[in-house]
């Protein structure tokens, strides 16, 4: 069965979106895998940038018992299954009828494809919840700004407490720096201080603010594709996250000993 990673944060506007999206389509293109993505978010950012890959299936029908038996993929090696303003219904659901239908959908889908994609909305609810229940790893995108660490802080916490009560299986793969300005004093006290606190889950590179990166999504292509100078520097980040990321996806036991070490 195919790995199940969440990127989520309880704070917006940290790049979820923008990884989930990159990450699928480094799956796909590096490593020939066939992927499924799963956009939670009312938003729906990643249904935009991945809008050709999309399969007709809704995610909101992710949390019907049976709701969906097959996702497509049309011939290509991604599948979307697409966000929208009706997610926020869910919230009103009773979760233990709309928990346990998304989890048991998604193992279904991780059993069709190498590796399933879930972007998350910027708060914790019941998809966000839904999410980490069926997941087998969880990825952390911060931006180094202010309130980031508080808002680590609680998503550490929300992963760690899933893992013991509902879900075994899940791992934290790591923290990734996103959007970092190297110019910043404010992001490097931010730096010094996430160190402090969470040195062992931090991801041991980081992706700056690169203006390729959201010109690619936009053509809904990754920045590796983008035929632009300026993506080659944005393209080595983004690369070098992912193949140490992915240490830990691949080896439950890595990130075991990270969250062991802290």
């Amino acid at each position: 069965m195919g790995n199940v990673v969440v990127f989520g944060n309880q704070k917006g506007g940290v790049g979820k979106s923008t990884l989930a999206v990159l990450y699928a389509f480094w799956l796909s293109d590096v490593h020939r895998q066939s992927v499924c993505v799963i956009d939670l978010d009312t938003q729906a950012n990643s249904t935009k940038s991945l809008r050709r890959f999309a399969t007709g299936v809704e995610t909101i029908e992710l949390f019907e018992q049976g709701g969906t038996s097959t996702v497509a993929t049309g011939g290509q090696s991604i599948a979307m299954v697409t966000g929208g303003r009706l997610l926020a219904d869910v919230e009103l659901a009773k979760p233990e009828e709309v928990i346990p239908a998304f989890r048991n959908n998604v193992i279904r889908l991780a059993r069709d494809f190498d590796a399933v994609v879930i972007d998350t909305p910027p708060a914790l609810g019941l998809r966000m919840s839904a999410a980490l229940m069926a997941a087998t790893a969880a990825v952390c995108p911060i931006e180094l700004e202010e309130y980031s660490i508080d808002g680590v802080t609680d998503m550490l916490k929300t992963i760690f407490g899933i893992r013991q009560r509902y879900n075994p299986r899940l791992r934290l793969a790591g923290i990734v720096l996103n959007r970092f300005n190297p110019h910043s004093l404010r992001q490097k006290a931010a730096m010094q201080e996430l160190a402090l606190n969470f040195r062992e889950f931090v991801v041991p590179a980081r992706i700056s603010i690169r203006s390729a990166i959201p010109e690619a999504l936009a053509e809904g292509v990754p920045v590796w594709q983008l035929p632009k100078s300026a993506a080659r520097a944005a393209s080595l980040e983004v690369l070098q996250v992912f193949e140490l990321l992915q240490q830990r996806i691949a080896d439950p036991g890595e990130a075991v000993r990270a969250e062991t070490k802290g």
